[in-house]
């Protein structure tokens, strides 16, 4: 086939699909849950019992949406033994967490082969990367990982998904609970979350925690406050009103990189330890502080019109700076015995400020047999960050016998000035036919601007639409295949000032989910994704982040969720990921994209036991394997990984004691490494080691 007909093909196939159907969101991948927990207003994504407030932004059954979604709740959070929302994703198909290990500057994850951009209460909390600042899993109920283009709808997000994190909210009744958390690196936690009405119409909620705790290089902090308060108000039946407030105050260190030579490879090189911190121990650092306030508005006009509004203004300000392992000033070594390794300095005083806002209207209406959803709305996302960043040589440092404190001179050697903003208009009709065949037509226009050090740039002007079809075959089986695009404004600027353009791409989807009862729910999924703009970790600068070129990734996603009786619940999955360059400078057509596993496998199964009473064991273990991954340059390959999870609860009314275990092998982990020929080294990304926490609860 030529290139020319094959191209025709495809657009023909892309008409077709857009004159047929449009994509609507996800299929659920996790088995939708019955909780009171899950507040069924207001939130993006929403899987209770058998239906989901999602993809579409409609109250949807999870069985009539043509895409993946999995739905991992705070009890797995615990149970897994999750710290950072990277962590979270561990168990879900497609997912790939903890790209630069133990990074403090961020949580770094992937899905379907791309980056995946990080979404709270259904708004982008991070349109640019931020130094720190990082969501505080305790502060959410649940995360809910959408595959797929959601540009659609939601305006931002790559070709691979987004991750999307709901927000504790208020409850009409008291509820809430107090523990203490102690575990390995020195973690100390005290944390509160409680609930309940004030006065009729009224509830409020507040969560909160102390963390006083080291990284895993030993001295390296670890310590956080959070304040979350929030209140809903409901005046009258139809209309809720929620705020909510954040403050959180972050004192940390730095992600250490150590040198492949003398790490992983087996080049015979004398080795040094994995904690071994080539860092500064009094310099390196990172301290932010993060105030957000969010409102949520509901309004029912009527039995067939409803008014949704979400609105959030955050502000951060961040002081960061590090010493690591640098390349760049002639060679890796300082000497010819490979001893005293070449090391550079960064620092980074930024404040960043955002403002989301989402509102849309959704009409409901009858045609014959046709059953429509009518979905219009508008949003706005503005983004602002005031940098000042400095880099030079810092003193080498000598692998086997450091000597640290050795003074440099160092300070603010650039200032850089972005603001950004993002103005999209969307529309789509849901239509039910028949009660067996779901359609939804979905087109939205985006206008982008941005501003860097006073230049006004050429603004991003696009169009993306979604078209898909998910047809009820017989009972419980539901095929489905849809055709989704993307356009992801990439707010910020580069290590050099560079401001960084959209990211665009598209998908073809196809999948079935298999629901024998209200259960069970199995889903597999095959897709095939183009993106342009991608952004790629700079092998030669670990600071920065280059962009340019296209990739492209296929795979096959497979995840099953069942609750047996007896109170047995199992997860599994399973994904092949392809993900390779198609025209990126420096790399031939088909190379694998760096620091990706092309296949994934895990398995999570938790029981509960009666034993007596009011006391209680739960007992719950989980294996996870990722195979080999490979350097940015191809030259350096990653070896396979598997590992072990555990978890084991006592309980006694309202009283629980448990013991949470990750990695509890404690294998040793390498998650990202990067390799130069011209200098025969590189620097490895550690992983997290054992992680090991006992937590006393006591529940209101």
């Amino acid at each position: 086939m030529t290139h020319e007909l094959s191209g025709k093909l495809v657009k023909q196939t892309r008409l077709a699909l857009l004159s047929a159907c449009a994509v609507i969101g996800w299929s659920g991948a996790a088995m939708a849950q019955d909780s009171d927990a899950a507040p069924k207003e207001d939130e993006t994504i929403v899987v209770t019992g058998e239906r989901a407030l999602s993809g579409t932004k409609t109250d949807t059954p999870v069985t009539e949406i043509p895409q993946s979604v999995s739905v991992i709740t705070a009890e797995e959070f615990h149970d897994r033994a999750a710290v950072n929302l990277q962590d979270v994703i561990r168990y879900s198909a497609g997912a790939s967490s903890e790209l630069n290990g133990v990074d403090t500057r961020g949580d770094f994850l992937a899905v379907r082969g791309t980056g995946a951009e990080q979404y709270l209460d259904g708004l982008n909390r991070m349109p640019g990367f931020i130094y720190g600042g990082r969501l505080e899993i305790f502060t959410v109920e649940r995360a809910e990982l959408l595959r797929g283009p959601s540009s659609t709808l939601y305006g931002g997000g790559g070709a691979g998904g987004i991750l999307n994190s709901i927000s504790k909210r208020p409850r009409k009744s008291f509820g809430g609970e107090v523990g203490v958390t102690y575990g390995t690196d020195d973690y100390k936690q005290f944390q509160l979350d409680v609930t309940g009405p004030i006065v009729d119409g009224v509830s409020a909620r507040l969560v909160g925690l102390v963390r006083d705790a080291d990284l895993q290089q030993k001295g390296q902090k670890n310590d956080r406050i959070v304040v979350m308060p929030a209140v809903t108000l409901k005046p009258g039946p139809d209309t809720e009103v929620t705020f909510i407030g954040l403050y959180q105050r972050d004192h940390l260190g730095s992600q250490t990189y150590l040198p492949t030579s003398k790490t992983v490879d087996g080049s015979g090189a004398t080795k040094i330890s994995d904690d071994f911190y080539l860092g500064e121990p009094g310099f390196n650092h990172t301290l932010a502080s993060h105030y957000a306030l969010s409102l949520l508005v509901t309004h029912r006009f009527g039995d067939n019109l409803t008014f949704s509004s979400r609105n959030r203004a955050f502000e951060q300000d961040t002081d960061y700076q590090e010493v690591f392992g640098y390349t760049g000033f002639g060679g890796a070594y300082a000497d010819a015995g490979r001893t005293i390794a070449n090391r550079a300095w960064y620092l980074n005083r930024a404040k960043y400020t955002g403002l989301n806002s989402d509102n849309n209207l959704v009409l409901s209406f009858a045609t014959g047999p046709l059953e429509h959803q009518i979905l219009a709305g508008f949003d706005y996302t503005e983004f602002r960050e005031d940098k000042q960043e400095g880099f030079g040589q810092a003193p080498g440092l000598n692998l086997y016998n450091p000597v640290y404190g050795v003074p440099f001179a160092y300070g603010v050697g650039w200032t850089t000035d972005t603001k950004n903003s993002q103005t999209g208009f969307y529309v789509q009709d849901q239509i039910r036919a028949w009660d067996r065949v779901s359609l939804v037509f979905g087109a939205r226009h985006d206008n982008v601007k941005s501003n860097v050090n006073g230049t006004e740039l050429a603004a991003n002007k696009a169009w993306t639409f979604r078209a898909g079809i998910i047809a009820d075959v017989v009972k419980g089986v539901s095929p489905y295949f849809n055709y989704s695009e993307s356009f992801l404004p990439v707010f910020g600027s580069n290590f050099f000032g560079v401001a960084y353009v959209p990211r665009t791409g598209r998908q073809y989807e196809a999948g079935i989910k298999f629901q024998p009862s209200k259960r069970m729910l199995f889903t597999i999924a095959a897709y095939d994704i183009k993106e342009q703009n991608v952004l790629i970790a700079d092998p030669n600068e670990l600071q920065n982040f280059i962009q340019g070129g296209s990739t492209g990734s296929r795979g096959i996603e497979a995840e099953a969720n069942v609750k047996l009786p007896g109170d047995l619940d199992l997860t599994a999955a399973y994904s092949y990921t392809r993900a390779q360059y198609l025209k990126v400078d420096g790399r031939q057509r088909g190379d694998r994209r760096e620091n990706l596993p092309e296949h994934q496998a895990s398995v999570w199964a938790s029981k509960r036991f009666d034993l007596g009473g009011e006391l209680g064991l739960k007992l719950g273990a989980g294996v996870r394997y990722q195979s080999d991954k490979v350097s940015f340059d191809q030259l350096y390959r990653i070896a396979p990984v598997t590992l072990a999870d555990a978890m084991a609860e006592l309980s006694y009314g309202k009283w629980s004691l448990s013991v949470n275990g990750a990695n509890i092998f404690n294998e040793r982990v390498y998650t990202n490494c990067t390799y130069s020929a011209a200098v025969a080294e590189g620097y490895c990304y550690l992983g997290k080691d054992r992680t090991v926490l006992a937590t006393l609860r006591r529940r209101f």
